[in-house]
């Protein structure tokens, strides 16, 4: 039997279109395939639900108005005779104002007091910092209180009237700090202190020169002051002559300061810091900003 001998040429024309046909084929396969595979790998890939649903948010609770009450009475103060400043998102009423624009600018406002008189009833004191026109067109800040009177709950208040003013807390007598004892300014204690707040205020000199190891206080970025100066320095404990510029080691010290922080424009502001110091090699380091000074008959 004789074999049929296929020519090169033509060889390879039936090796391309079987290649093609394949190609076709399998081009097919995959299109027929992707979606397929697509849904797969979404399964398989897909992350597992966690084993326990995740926790809720907290959110703020709500049951008490005092941010909305703060609002309304800013509203309220803001109001003049070209702007309603929103108030009837408050006190659907309204109200026409008379007050020119600019003559009464509410700065900041302040819960003091919540009282429920009865059920969906508040009744919120506010305070506000305002700044009012004086007959010269200069503005003077002044303090005011007034209380708001809404009814709601969480999903919504309305007032039930304007706000009413009423009168702020008083302001007690001056307390006495227990501080007797005057420092040097220009002593140990008083070098470190100045030091100190030249640091954490103004950012001069290097922090850690000034307080003691594992101290958590850091400086203040950006610096608030270009420049600190000590005015006054007062301690607790009395020191005989000479004793402060050669503590013992563990030595404390509690100390109030005042001093004048100028700033870019060589304005200045008066501060107040009560601090305690503590000796170590010789020199005092401050050991801790306290969250208030010490009074008199502690």
């Amino acid at each position: 039997m004789t074999k049929q001998v296929i020519p090169d040429a033509q060889l390879e024309s039936v090796a391309h279109t079987a290649a093609r046909r394949i190609g076709r084929v399998l081009g097919w396969c995959v299109i027929v395939a992707s979606p397929l595979a697509v849904i797969v790998g979404l399964v398989v890939l897909r992350p597992s639900a966690p084993a326990q649903p995740p926790q809720s948010v907290q959110l703020l609770d709500a049951s008490e108005p005092q941010g909305w009450a703060e609002m309304y009475v800013r509203s309220w103060l803001s109001a003049n005779r070209d702007d309603s400043a929103g108030l009837e998102a408050f006190y659907p009423t309204g109200m026409k104002s008379t007050r020119a624009v600019g003559t009464q600018i509410p700065v900041d406002t302040s819960t003091l007091s919540v009282v429920s008189p009865r059920p969906g009833a508040w009744s919120v004191m506010v305070a506000a910092n305002i700044l009012v026109q004086q007959p010269d067109g200069k503005h003077r800040a002044r303090l005011a209180c007034a209380n708001a009177s809404l009814v709601g709950s969480a999903e919504g208040y309305v007032a039930t009237s304007l706000p009413t003013p009423v009168a702020c807390p008083r302001t007690r007598a001056a307390v006495e700090l227990d501080y007797p004892e005057t420092a040097e300014l220009n002593g140990s204690v008083g070098q470190s202190v100045h030091g100190f707040l030249s640091a954490h205020l103004a950012g001069r000199g290097e922090l850690n020169r000034y307080i003691a190891p594992e101290t958590n206080i850091g400086a203040i970025v950006p610096p608030l002051y270009a420049e600190v100066q000590l005015l006054e320095l007062r301690t607790h404990e009395q020191f005989e002559p000479g004793q402060a510029a050669r503590p013992l080691d563990g030595t404390e010290v509690h100390v109030t300061a005042r001093a004048w922080g100028h700033d870019a424009l060589g304005k200045v502001t008066t501060i107040d810091y009560a601090l305690t110091l503590v000796a170590r090699a010789g020199r005092w380091e401050v050991s801790r900003i306290e969250p208030a000074p010490l009074l008199a008959g502690e």
